[in-house]
């Protein structure tokens, strides 16, 4: 199969761009973004839907100026609008995550100014077998392992998902001759330049298909979620009796996931806290046992009652009160 039919396939299969769309899609002259740009190019009239390119400068390389510029001439090779974007990432920890977050949030202003409702990312079903894989190393339970979603919430998009990374830079290469290369991607201290070249080349060397079932255990691992969030949003909302109190008898009978999956909801609608599993698997006992405390962030606590009610609590100046 084709990279422009598996990329339709995958936009159909998963509705993905509905016709109607506009679609903006992020390009940094790399091979994936051009693959992706191409094939959007190629299937945007058939399926109805419009596409801009942009790239953007995060200001950290020397040579991000001349990408932006690659970027560019690739729109203009497959005759799509392209517009140039610029950010300035300062250094220090976490660059590259700060990095990420500005460049989408640079990205959703500009399909906002375009009307646009989709912006589209070069990931692969590599990037997806490198994620879980990272995910697994971390000690990630099932919703880690839907690591990279191919449709967000926000309009984010992933048409190559289901392509490997070989073709996509084979049919980048037959397209544009040349692309730019990120000197990040080999190198050693980064984790996913560790999976890519360690860590994956030895599982492939048992099974030669290991990255699609990686990549098909993020979808399963994603369905499941998704079963149970609807299930845990009616629990939810016929558990809690006020805004910071869970009736423990409504859920005690229920399966270990699907109570831990209302506690995650009902801390976080409660206090605006996101908790680990550490804290969710001691939340789970405290209502199961129907007593104890837990202590979570930002000073917030979670209490059984002793009347089977559990209760967020807030402490401010060192004492604890109802929040």
């Amino acid at each position: 199969m084709s990279l422009v039919a598996r990329v339709r396939r995958t936009l159909l299969e998963r509705a993905l761009i509905p016709a109607g769309s506009r679609v903006v899609c992020a390009c940094s002259g790399g091979p994936d973004s051009a693959a992706l740009l191409g094939c959007l190019a190629r299937l945007a009239a058939e399926l109805r839907f419009q596409v801009h390119a942009a790239s953007v400068d995060h200001g950290l390389r020397p040579e991000a100026a001349s990408d932006v510029q690659l970027a560019a001439e690739q729109a203009k090779r497959v005759a799509v609008p392209f517009h140039a974007l610029r950010i300035c990432v300062e250094p220090g920890p976490s660059l590259q995550a700060r990095a990420r977050e500005q460049r989408y949030a640079v990205l959703k202003q500009l399909a906002e100014q375009l009307g646009a409702d989709r912006i589209a990312t070069g990931h692969t079903q590599d990037d997806q077998a490198e994620t879980v894989l990272a995910r697994v190393l971390r000690g990630a339970g099932i919703r880690g392992l839907a690591a990279i979603r191919p449709q967000r919430d926000d309009g984010v998009v992933r048409p190559l998902i289901d392509c490997r990374r070989a073709a996509v830079h084979d049919f980048a290469r037959a397209c544009f001759g040349t692309f730019a290369s990120d000197r990040s991607n080999l190198d050693p201290r980064f984790e996913r330049v560790r999976i890519r070249s360690h860590v994956l080349p030895v599982l492939e060397a048992e099974d030669r298909a290991v990255a699609r079932h990686l990549a098909q255990l993020a979808d399963d691992a994603r369905d499941c979620m998704e079963l149970v969030d609807a299930l845990a949003e009616e629990l939810l909302a016929a558990a809690m009796s006020d805004a910071e109190t869970l009736e423990i008898s409504a859920l005690v009978r229920q399966p270990a996931t699907l109570r831990k999956a209302v506690l995650r909801r009902f801390v976080d609608r409660s206090a605006g806290v996101d908790i680990g599993r550490a804290e969710l698997t001691q939340l789970d006992h405290v209502l199961c046992s129907d007593g104890g405390e837990v202590w979570l962030a930002a000073g917030y606590s979670v209490r059984a009652s002793g009347t089977g009610q559990l209760r967020v609590s807030a402490r401010i100046r060192g004492t604890a009160q109802d929040s």
